[in-house]
């Protein structure tokens, strides 16, 4: 089946293929896969939940977000501690919380956590009328909190003003007695107006207790499971995009998370039960830099403790997210198929389902898609089914793979965006006939605009001290280096920096040849050129 060239041109300038970030990815749900992780996390398997940076962490908070009508019907409250869109709401305090000490972020996270549930369920007009029988349990736990020497949390507050009510807190620890917060007034069909500003008193034992010790929040706990258990009711806090907050490998990144992972160990309530939750969204290195000690070591001169508990706190943690070849074909399908008439009619499924409600076919289509055989027999409609001698999904997913064998939505997403924006270009000046929609040229100029993006807004924002050892990697302009080549590269130190680049996804090590290979995704961007690219 040839495409015509105004046939073509049409598709290509109706094809979305969604957004490489997940906060801006409008087509995150209607083309989301249930991949096993966010499976788990839907089935509340994993509190902690690991990935790269693309790997798709942030699509499954933004999922659970948006699917809280659907476990709200399950009597579970979904509580978001950041905002799904947008910079990071932590990200003004930076300055701030450099002063921090690793015993105050944990007091901030609890308080920060103490609030939302105060805000977002007790005091949340959806809620309080549900609660309006169980005033008793919601004293006690207002109690608990006056007790442990949490100050009285104000009337109810937008996350931003809750936030910044909590520093307050901690600006007052520096000699502030008293704080005024303006309080936002909702009128129904007017603008959000803001009431006289009330003035907050804090008490020398509140002051004393958030500067010296851990606020004890066990009993908090306590009063907290007897309402959830009375009421009906079930809490998930969830937390991600924290690896914006803080300079990557700085002793304030490390007492924040640090500080955010003990509080969340505190609030491991009734462990019988699973009416309180805790959902926390980390890159897997981060996770490392926090509680392996030959990482952290590396950036610390004073002797840093072991992470207490470490095992409790990760006992719920998901298998770092990765993506297999089943499942990268079918991210590729659903975007490319789902919500999109010009490549259904090219595919004859317009045909197909022509007496199917419009309504319910992408549904249709989703189930459909999970057979392996209906994948093919699309894919090989939409792709070449060989590249050089190599099945072309294989062949795509060997080279967006980093040294780890991490493929990432976002490279996948990246690799179609670029291979679209080729197409569009060439069809002006040079169109032939083609039996694909992506013929073997566009991927391979769309695998150079994922592997651009990878090194330089991935690797490179994220890994700054990298940055000059990757460019010594790639001056070399081989992808493939003996120990004595790296040793001229790096000096005395090349075991170490390589095992920093290892760790990252830039180089791996080849036992069989004894040699260091540089990751395929990463080459093109590095100017290292293969031989045969297609072989």
């Amino acid at each position: 089946m040839s495409i015509n060239k105004q046939s073509y041109e049409n598709l290509l300038e109706n094809l979305r293929v969604g957004n490489s970030i997940a906060e801006k990815d409008l087509l995150l749900e209607a083309a989301r896969v249930e991949t096993p992780v966010f499976l788990g996390v839907l089935n509340d398997d994993y509190d902690i939940i690991l990935g790269r940076k693309g790997a798709g962490k942030t699509a499954i908070f933004r999922l659970i977000g948006s699917m809280s009508p659907f476990l709200l019907g399950k009597n579970i409250v979904v509580l978001s501690g950041v905002n799904s869109t947008g910079e990071s709401i932590f990200t003004q305090y930076k300055e701030k919380f450099k002063e921090f000490s690793q015993e105050e972020f944990e007091n901030f996270w609890k308080l920060y956590i103490l609030s939302l549930i105060y805000n977002q369920f007790i005091k949340d007009p959806f809620f309080s009328d549900k609660l309006t029988a169980f005033e008793k349990e919601i004293g006690d736990f207002k109690n608990e909190c006056s007790k442990a020497g949490v100050p009285n949390i104000p009337a109810q507050l937008s996350r931003e003003q809750i936030l910044e009510w909590v520093m307050n807190l901690f600006r007052n620890i520096k000699g502030i007695k008293k704080v005024k917060l303006p309080l936002a007034v909702t009128v129904p069909n007017q603008a959000t107006i803001f009431s006289a500003s009330p003035e907050i008193e804090f008490k020398s034992k509140e002051m004393d207790q958030l500067e010296q010790q851990a606020i004890y929040v066990h009993n908090i706990g306590k009063a907290l499971a007897n309402l959830l258990k009375n009421s009906g009711f079930k809490l998930w806090i969830i937390l991600d995009r924290l690896d914006e907050v803080f300079q990557r490998y700085s002793k304030i990144e490390f007492c924040g998370l640090r500080g955010l992972l003990l509080a969340y160990k505190s609030f491991d309530i009734d462990e019988s039960s699973d009416i309180f939750r805790i959902k926390l969204f980390l890159r897997d290195d981060i996770k490392s830099f926090l509680t392996d000690s030959t990482i952290y070591k590396k950036h610390f001169k004073n002797e840093i403790p072991a992470l207490p508990a470490a095992t409790h706190i990760f006992a719920k943690e998901s298998p770092t997210l990765s993506w297999n070849e089943d499942e990268i074909q079918q991210l590729i399908l659903n975007r490319l198929i789902l919500n999109n008439k010009l490549i259904r009619d090219y595919l004859g499924i317009t045909d197909k389902y022509s007496m199917t409600n419009p309504s319910k076919l992408d549904e249709v289509l989703k189930n459909e898609l999970r057979d392996k055989h209906v994948r093919l027999e699309y894919w090989n409609k939409i792709f070449p089914k060989k590249i050089s001698s190599s099945d072309s999904l294989k062949w795509i997913f060997t080279r967006l793979k980093d040294s780890n064998d991490v493929v990432t939505p976002r490279s996948v997403i990246d690799m179609l965006e670029g291979a679209i924006s080729y197409l569009k270009r060439k069809i002006q000046t040079n169109f032939e006939d083609s039996v694909t929609i992506f013929p073997v040229d566009s991927i391979i100029e769309g695998l150079k605009t994922a592997s651009k993006y990878k090194l330089e807004k991935d690797v490179y924002n994220e890994f700054p001290k990298e940055q000059e050892a990757i460019k010594k990697l790639s001056s070399f302009g081989k992808y493939k280096l003996k120990g004595k080549d790296l040793e001229k590269l790096f000096g005395n130190k090349w075991r170490e920096i390589v095992e920093d680049l290892k760790r990252i996804g830039i180089i791996k090590y080849i036992i069989y040849s004894k040699e260091y290979s540089i990751a395929y995704i990463f080459r093109p961007a590095m100017g290292i050129s293969y031989k045969n690219y297609t072989g």
